[in-house]
């Protein structure tokens, strides 16, 4: 079975988003943790901080699943299964 370059391609940047959604959730529990941190941050401080990182971790989050449905999508199509 050939695989094409958009779902090559589609792999790669699940995978980049994936360990860039690991390093977020690893700031964030860094800066939970050691309140210290969010201080470090000029634009944001405080709670405000670790939401604006929920929000950037559940948009990755859903790119991560879109990614992941649409090759699944690509590949039914591709097989002729019903869904």
């Amino acid at each position: 079975m050939k695989i094409n370059f958009k779902t090559i391609l589609k792999l790669i940047l699940a995978t980049v988003f994936a360990l860039v959604w690991f390093i977020l959730v690893q700031a964030e529990y860094e800066i939970i943790t050691k309140p210290e941190l969010a201080k470090d941050f000029a634009i944001i401080s405080g709670i405000w901080l670790v939401i604006f990182f929920g929000f950037v971790l559940l948009s990755i989050a859903a790119a991560i699943i879109g990614l992941l449905y649409s090759i699944r999508k690509s590949r039914e199509q591709k097989m002729g299964l019903p869904r």
